[in-house]
């Protein structure tokens, strides 16, 4: 097993940070493999929310599903 730790320091409000990490969206900008993110409910963001997301890793394409609940 390999253990990974990464830091960085963003000099901005926790709140600006927080709403940008949230916004599926944004995946694209911050993770390097996703290349795709698709809606299955309409946007905004809130509870029962569904999102499509597809990656690149290691020479395979990956599909996850993300459902908002609590």
């Amino acid at each position: 097993m390999v253990d990974v730790l990464t830091e960085i320091t963003i000099a901005k409000p926790i709140d600006k940070v927080a709403d940008y990490a949230m916004n599926p969206d944004n995946a694209l900008e911050w993770y390097v493999n996703i290349y795709s993110v698709e809606w299955k409910t309409p946007q905004p963001l809130i509870l029962g929310s569904q999102i499509a997301f597809t990656a690149r890793f290691l020479g395979r394409q990956y599909h996850t599903f993300m459902k908002l609940w609590n």
